[in-house]
């Protein structure tokens, strides 16, 4: 499935939900995470000259557009704030599988990195 198909697609199943999206309703924040994840992902993906960054940085602008589509006005800071703090952490993790001198610590925190995006990737329409 396209990118353009699953984005209408999760639009159109979050619009199903009703059009105002409640304080206590965790999706946005989901995406939101998601976003920050991604956005990590395809900051070290630059550094370490990586040819993957270009498909981080789809799956960080779909989840960016999810974010958006999904939120109440008035938790736009609330929202912002958590997908920064999980890129801080997402890139902390990063860091640490890449240049962790300890080998199990590494290899611990690039399976935990996977398990986040595999996670995000699972909201995804058609992964």
């Amino acid at each position: 499935m396209s990118r353009i198909k699953t984005m209408i697609a999760a639009v159109a199943f979050i619009g199903t939900g009703g059009l105002q999206v409640s304080a206590d309703d965790s999706i946005a924040f989901d995406f939101a995470g998601c976003a920050g994840r991604f956005s990590a992902e395809m900051e070290h993906a630059w550094l370490m000259n990586d040819p993957d960054a270009r498909h981080h940085e789809e799956d960080r602008a779909t989840f960016v557009t999810l974010t958006e589509a999904s939120f109440a006005q008035q938790q736009g800071r609330a929202i912002l704030s958590h997908r920064i703090e999980v890129k801080l952490a997402h890139s902390s993790l990063l860091q640490q599988a890449t240049f962790d001198t300890r080998p199990r610590r590494a290899d611990a925190a690039r399976r935990m990195a996977t398990q986040h995006l595999s996670a995000c990737r699972t909201m995804l329409l058609g992964s």
